[in-house]
């Protein structure tokens, strides 16, 4: 997708909600254009209590990751180093793990286990959508 066609999509979704932050990616080429993050809540698993459910825009392509769906509309992310925190957010970018969920109802459940749970990808949590284009790692 060209950053213009991004811009276009962020900008129909800031119409109605504005982003609570953007995820992006210098390791994941599918990732590389930034998704704006909307939180959906705090979930758990086995190992940790500390996964956020968001929202994501524009969806991800379930086939680039031999996933059952057409698009990946939601995705829980998960700090990568223990220094760093979803809860609050206190330094930007966030270095992050991005995982598919393999169950529907998402929104219902509060705790995952490891075979619901598929990580995709490595990326970065950004506080603007200028930031996360630019990959820029010192805000």
């Amino acid at each position: 997708m060209a950053k213009s066609a991004l811009l276009i999509t962020l900008s129909e979704y800031a119409m109605n909600q504005i982003p609570d932050f953007y995820l992006a990616s210098s390791d994941a080429y599918s990732l590389e254009e930034p998704r704006a993050c909307f939180r959906i809540g705090r979930l758990k698993s086995n190992s940790r209590d500390d996964l956020l459910l968001v929202r994501i825009t524009p969806p991800l392509n379930g086939s680039d990751y031999q996933f059952p769906v057409s698009k990946i509309e939601k995705v829980v992310v998960a700090t990568r180093f223990k220094n760093e925190s979803l809860f609050p957010i206190k330094r930007w970018p966030v270095f992050v793990y991005v995982v598919a969920v393999l169950v529907d109802n998402l929104e219902q459940i509060k705790m995952l286990s490891t075979d619901q749970m598929r990580i995709i990808a490595w990326a970065e949590l950004y506080n603007s959508l200028e930031n996360a284009i630019a990959k820029k790692f010192n805000s």
